[in-house]
């Protein structure tokens, strides 16, 4: 049973009369007794939060740079206390308060009292866990119920400061007869810079402090943690509802209805596509409704089920193919949408579709491959009889390998936001790269473990231990998953790093068509910075996992220019007849002296704009032939298309095409083609 229901949780005052005395304790053990003690029912006690170190204090100073850090953190303590379902509120479009609420295991008085009086000093995977009933009995690495664990509670729950100068934490665990109710209210040293002399040697370790009261209950079953954000702080609360952006368009609007459209500062300012509404005044008490400027435009309808909402988030994104060759999120959702991605994308939750462990040929033309030691191509998997990669993995490579990432061992942890069930905005489909490339995706998974034993311990860093994939298909979308996200004990707080840990390669096409995620089951924690969002790149796990992505990129590669090689050397006996042009072999060597042996484009010049959406969505560059009428003087037809086709190809191997929308992209063809054409002046 829950702490609560469903229901917005109700904020109970804890200080209802400011002016009374109340008691204040400030060592820890006093404190847990009294919140212990039945004869303090409806009772308060106050004392003050202490740090740990006094850069922890300083989390309130922006380690936590966006309103999606600090609840990745939350929900990552949720998964910690065994939660099976997660519920966050966040008051869109007014973003004034924010409600998190799980049904985990509640914190006992111990525990509270550890996390108000030791902020960042995490008693998780740590001995002291165990006594707190934080961490299993019998392995300091995993939750009561199994689970892996992955934060520190002292942080994760100091990260709201980020948001909320006060909020609020309401916890129960089961069995007991009483909740108990804590008001924190925070003080940023930032803001006190002119007295930091005075409180360095006194308080320096003092952060704010907290009210607290412990109410009986007659539902002893109940359990859980909520917690609650009031008055949002103004910054984040502009960041979330894009109030900058917004700002921008109406200035620009105003500025083409005065005749002043050629600002450039605010030229190419767009509105997002999808986005959560804009309300232009907040003044307003949060008491009073607030009236709309600019009305939602969601992806869904309010008849959505919530993991329908978030499937259509990502069509909605993937839609956008038809607008641009490789859309983003930032063009196309507004802060709070991406806010949403980025923490599905980061949350311990599932995929949209399938995990990638899971896919078979049922779910499209794949080939896949396990990462073998050393340089080569890898290994074929055979997915014949509609086998998963997980299952293919286990039968056919030596070792039996078992591939466990994507396992909960409680059945399964759902975040709701909103309405929305969060889901990993990540899907596996096979795009084209026309009529040249691969008619299948690729797929290579594996796993490492390396033997560091005879490594000093000053030197490695403890125990290492991954899985990962990497997908290699004709087009990434949206172009932000494209490079290698880290998952940690199954969650992330960075973003894809399309450098795939700064790997060298002359030939950058096919790393812009891999996603790749590695999931590390031990190790690399202790690389991670302060922030949980960066890594140190001189700490041995970074340098292993590095070596080891580098080394599978290469395997890839090469299994796929092998691949292509073949269907070219096919093409090239089916089509042994036909003889290139001049200008198109001078097209082609200039494509392969700028992009290697990576197969030129398909072009196809148009009759249609329907035709031209169906050349694109089989990977090919497609422009119309009426976009392109310019006088064309004694050349024939046959060989304008020769000239234009070629033209396409050689702004294909410069890039200049890259992320131009394809009007703009047959504006440039065809102004250049009018530079060069017959008579012209």
């Amino acid at each position: 049973m829950e702490l609560a229901s469903t229901n917005e949780p109700t904020l109970v005052k804890v200080v209802s009369s400011p002016n009374l005395p109340i008691e204040s304790i400030e060592d820890s053990g006093e404190l847990s007794n009294w919140l212990d003690d039945p004869s303090n029912d409806g009772q308060l006690v106050k004392t003050k939060l202490s740090t740990s170190d006094r850069v922890i204090a300083r989390v309130t100073d922006g380690i936590y740079r966006q309103p999606a850090s600090a609840l990745r953190e939350l929900i990552s303590n949720a998964w910690d206390a065994d939660a099976s379902t997660v519920t966050i509120l966040t008051d869109a479009p007014r973003f004034s308060r924010i409600y998190i609420r799980d049904n985990g295991r509640g914190m006992s008085n111990e525990a509270l009292t550890r996390l108000i009086k030791n902020i960042g000093g995490s008693a998780k995977r740590r001995e002291e866990g165990q006594s707190l009933g934080i961490t299993a009995s019998h392995d300091t690495n995993l939750t009561p119920g199994g689970r892996p664990i992955i934060g520190k509670i002292g942080i994760g729950l100091f990260s709201v400061s980020q948001l909320a100068r006060n909020f609020q934490i309401t916890t129960k665990v089961k069995g007991s007869n009483y909740r108990m109710i804590a008001e924190v209210r925070l003080r940023q040293y930032s803001e006190d810079g002119e007295d930091e002399a005075d409180t360095e040697s006194e308080d320096k370790y003092m952060s704010g402090d907290v009210f607290l009261r412990r109410d009986n209950t007659d539902d002893t079953e109940a359990h859980g943690t909520d917690i609650v954000l009031e008055e949002v702080k103004k910054p984040v609360r502009d960041l979330l509802r894009s109030a900058s952006r917004w700002q921008s368009v109406e200035e620009k609007q105003t500025a083409e209805s005065n005749g002043e459209a050629d600002d450039l500062s605010i030229a190419d300012v767009e509105p997002p596509i999808f986005h959560s509404g804009y309300i232009k005044n907040l003044n307003d008490p949060i008491e009073q409704p607030s009236l709309l400027k600019i009305a939602p435009e969601y992806p869904w309808t309010n008849d959505d089920a919530p993991a329908v909402r978030m499937d259509k988030l990502v069509d909605a994104v993937e839609g956008q193919f038809t607008r641009t060759a490789r859309p983003d999120l930032n063009s196309t959702l507004d802060t709070y949408l991406e806010m949403i991605w980025s923490l599905g994308l980061s949350a311990p939750v599932q995929y949209v579709s399938k995990h990638p462990f899971d896919l078979s040929t049922h779910d499209l033309p794949l080939r896949a491959f396990w990462i073998t030691d050393g340089r080569g191509r890898g290994k074929e998997i055979n997915l014949e009889s509609g086998r998963s990669i997980r299952e293919a993995v286990s039968e056919q490579i030596d070792g039996a390998p078992k591939l466990v990432s994507g396992d909960d061992p409680l059945g399964g942890f759902k975040v709701f936001i909103d309405g929305l069930e969060l889901r990993r905005p990540i899907r596996f489909k096979y795009h084209s790269t026309g009529e040249r490339g691969l008619n299948h995706a690729v797929m290579f998974v594996g796993a490492y473990a390396p033997d560091l034993s005879q490594v000093s311990n000053v030197y490695r860093g403890g125990k290492l231990s991954l899985e990962g994939y990497l997908f290699w298909t004709g087009r990434v979308i949206p172009k932000e998953n494209n490079g290698v996200l880290v998952r940690i004990r199954d969650t992330s707080g960075a973003l894809f790093d399309p450098t795939f840990f700064n790997y060298q390669v002359s030939e950058l096409t096919r790393l812009r068509q891999i996603t790749s995620e590695l999931f590390v089951i031990r190790g690399l924690d202790a690389a991670l910075n302060i922030d949980r969002e960066s890594f140190n790149y001189a700490h041995p796990h970074v340098q292993l996992v590095a070596r080891w992505q580098h080394a599978a990129i290469r395997q890839l590669t090469n299994r796929v220019k092998s691949m292509a090689a073949d269907k070219l050397l096919e093409r090239r006996n089916q089509k042994a007849s036909e003889v290139a042009s001049e200008l198109m072999d001078e097209a082609a060597k200039l494509w392969r002296q700028r992009q290697g042996s990576e197969p030129p484009p398909v072009v196809v010049l148009a009759n249609s704009p329907i035709e031209a959406l169906a050349a694109r969505q089989d990977g090919a560059i497609a422009v119309e032939r009426s976009a392109l009428s310019i006088p064309v003087g004694r050349k024939s037809s046959t060989e304008m298309d020769s000239k234009t086709t070629a033209l396409i190809t050689a702004l294909a191997a410069f890039g200049v095409l890259e992320d131009r929308t394809y009007d703009e992209q047959q504006k440039l063809i065809r102004a250049i083609l009018a530079i060069f054409a017959d008579g012209a002046t």
